[in-house]
């Protein structure tokens, strides 16, 4: 049924206002999968039973894993962060762990930032966070940025021959 107010809508359009739509901003997957810190020294750091997650961070985003068992505890998680400007933002990831029988909890080696700028359009770049003992494994994919094909190595110091 048409309205005699607006004969062009109908009373539907009037309960659904029009909103501008936000451009989408590009994201960022990242996948930790997990760690593997065996030669950690134990002794050193106090450490009997430990506990060990990750936290990445970029901007005012932040996520972090559960707590994970052992020396090479494995997530499997993956969370979606929101990037400004794929050019400029890092993602800084720092590593956790945590002695059970003690309490003892400390931040394991230094925190880490990782560039957004020569990840791939939809491709899947290995991401190793590096500790004493080991490191986790992280994957980033840019699901809405970045070059579509890597940048070709500038072979002309070649041509000579």
């Amino acid at each position: 049924p048409r309205s005699t107010l607006f004969p062009y809508t109908t009373s539907s359009d009037l309960s659904r206002p029009h909103r501008r739509q936000k451009p989408k901003m590009p994201t960022l997957r990242i996948s930790i999968t997990a760690c593997n810190i065996k030669k950690l020294d134990v002794k050193f750091y106090n450490i009997e039973r430990p506990r060990c997650w990750v936290n990445v961070k970029m901007g005012e985003q932040t996520y972090t894993t559960k707590v994970g068992i052992g020396l090479d505890p494995e997530w499997e998680e993956t969370t979606e962060f929101t990037v400004e400007d794929p050019a400029t933002q890092k993602v800084e990831g720092t590593f956790y762990v945590k002695c059970e029988k003690n309490g003892n909890e400390q931040q394991l080696g230094d925190m880490q930032t990782f560039a957004l700028n020569k990840l791939l359009k939809g491709k899947q770049t290995f991401k190793g966070l590096v500790v004493p003992g080991g490191k986790a494994d992280m994957m980033f994919t840019a699901l809405d940025f970045g070059d579509d094909e890597p940048e070709e190595d500038d072979d002309a110091f070649m041509d000579f021959l």
